[in-house]
């Protein structure tokens, strides 16, 4: 994986501008800003898997179709009761097992994912707007390794026009790989550390002293995230704030000793994440994915990802 060198003294970190696990992040970042932009607030991405999933294989029960739409069993429970109270799902009992509670579209929700359906598929468009063709089917085909954690499910020929098939979605599948990603960053980490924690001690290593808006922005995290996480680091000893000498309204954020000591540790380990992550695609693949994601992810720079330093 590689190694970035930060600021004087600063121990040295992954690069993460070619980190799968943190371009992964980005990625959906940009997903989201561009799902609230083309689709808006509701429904929320999620809530257009549960559709789309109920589009194309109506009279699933509600375990089969959070399956579907890579959902654990809370979540699915709160998007299904959202959507049967706004009236765009019906849940009525099995012909064939009348325990069992089945799912179908409403009349008004069938017309409703037309139109939906056409935003969704523009903000699949715009996202993978820095690819060639070329590139945006490796990254499909990649992703849908990484999001499956071996081969897709296949495809599935049918006429229905509304809803996306998921499993050849950039958007699900970024959602999905990030699902794979921190169920390897929690094994091996535990509680002890999150995937933007690490970022943010990354952004700290090659920017210290820092303000909070500028690690925030080098690590992809927004205003709120940014300040819990400062907290967190700070609180843990691995960060230190102190009044910045030349505007006392902004804390100037560094490594702590404790920090520096134990960066190079922490390092290795979230090496190893990546490592595992990437163990899910053939060799010749990586590299182009770290390309392709990377052109995703920093899609709204200029000069695309940031060189290593």
């Amino acid at each position: 994986m590689s190694a970035s060198s930060g600021a004087p003294g600063s121990p040295p970190t992954l690069d993460l501008a070619r980190t799968p696990g943190h371009l992964i992040r980005r990625a959906q970042r940009e997903h989201n800003l561009l799902w609230v932009e083309h689709v808006g607030p509701e429904p929320t991405g999620p809530q257009f898997a549960v559709l789309s999933g109920t589009a194309r294989r109506p009279g699933l029960d509600q375990k089969t179709l959070g399956q579907l739409a890579s959902l654990d069993k809370s979540t699915t429970t709160d998007i299904v009761r959202r959507l049967v109270r706004r009236g765009w799902l019906t849940a009525g009992p099995d012909p064939d097992d009348r325990r069992r509670k089945v799912l179908h579209l409403s009349p008004p929700a069938r017309v409703a994912l037309t139109s939906l359906t056409t935003a969704a598929a523009r903000v699949q468009r715009d996202l993978l707007a820095p690819l060639s063709a070329d590139r945006r089917r490796e990254l499909v085909t990649d992703l849908a390794l990484l999001a499956y954690e071996g081969d897709p499910p296949p495809r599935v020929e049918d006429d229905v026009a509304a809803g996306l098939d998921l499993a050849t979605t950039p958007g699900h599948l970024i959602r999905r790989a990030q699902q794979a990603y921190v169920a390897r960053w929690t094994h091996t980490f535990g509680g002890s550390l999150t995937g933007p924690q690490y970022a943010l001690l990354c952004a700290l290593a090659h920017h210290e002293p820092a303000d909070q808006s500028t690690l925030g922005e080098a690590a992809a995290l927004d205003r709120t995230s940014t300040t819990e996480i400062v907290e967190r680091l700070t609180a843990a000893r691995l960060v230190t704030a102190a009044t910045d000498v030349h505007d006392r309204r902004r804390k100037a954020l560094r490594l702590s000793p404790a920090g520096r000591r134990e960066l190079p540790d922490i390092t290795r380990r979230a090496a190893d994440v990546q490592a595992a992550l990437f163990d899910l695609l053939p060799v010749s693949s990586r590299g182009r994915l770290l390309d392709n994601l990377g052109a995703v992810a920093y899609r709204r720079e200029p000069s695309g990802p940031p060189s290593a330093a």
